[in-house]
């Protein structure tokens, strides 16, 4: 069991500084888990002190937690791709973000290295009215869910998709 994302390649649609200098920000939270003013800084994708690249999303937040990715500012729909170069059975996936978590977004898979793709599971604050779709927090097995679009916390918050269901209900893939 490991990371399949190391080494391997990701891309986005967008990197923060791709072309020249810009600014992001980012938030954190006061005590009482309300979010505080977002900090800005700097990100040039030329100058590696600088750089948020897509190759960072391998990283690990434990072992490299000053390393992510950084989307361009003022982006409100980005692409991700990561070719896993093979068929692999997985478990689980876990997305990590820097900032708040995205109020929607959809896992695609493709089984026939990038040809077509399909929605493996759909994320929204509100199933029904983003998607059109019925809540996994309502209806169990529902192909959307709600549970993990909420924007707190603030940073680290993660996005958690269990490919595979395992004989027993766990709610935290880190103890599997």
């Amino acid at each position: 069991m490991g990371n399949l994302a190391l080494g391997r390649k990701l891309w986005a649609d967008t990197t923060c500084g791709q072309n020249a200098t810009e600014l992001y920000c980012f938030y954190s939270e006061n005590t009482d888990l309300t979010c505080r003013q977002p900090k800005c800084d700097k990100c040039n994708a030329a100058y590696p002190h600088l750089a948020h690249l897509p190759s960072a999303m391998a990283d690990s937040s434990f072992r490299f937690p000053r390393t992510w990715w950084q989307s361009a500012e003022d982006v409100h729909r980005e692409k991700i791709q990561l070719d896993l170069e093979a068929e692999f059975y997985f478990t689980h996936l876990i997305v990590m973000f820097k900032s708040p978590r995205p109020a929607a977004m959809v896992l695609d898979r493709s089984q026939d290295f990038g040809k077509t793709w399909k929605p493996y599971k759909y994320f929204a604050t509100n199933c029904s009215a983003t998607f059109g779709l019925e809540d996994d927090v309502v209806k169990k097995g529902a192909i959307c869910t709600s549970k993990y679009s909420s924007p707190f916390p603030c940073t680290g918050g993660e996005v958690i998709f269990k490919a595979l269901s395992p004989p027993y209900d766990t709610e935290n893939p880190y103890s599997a």
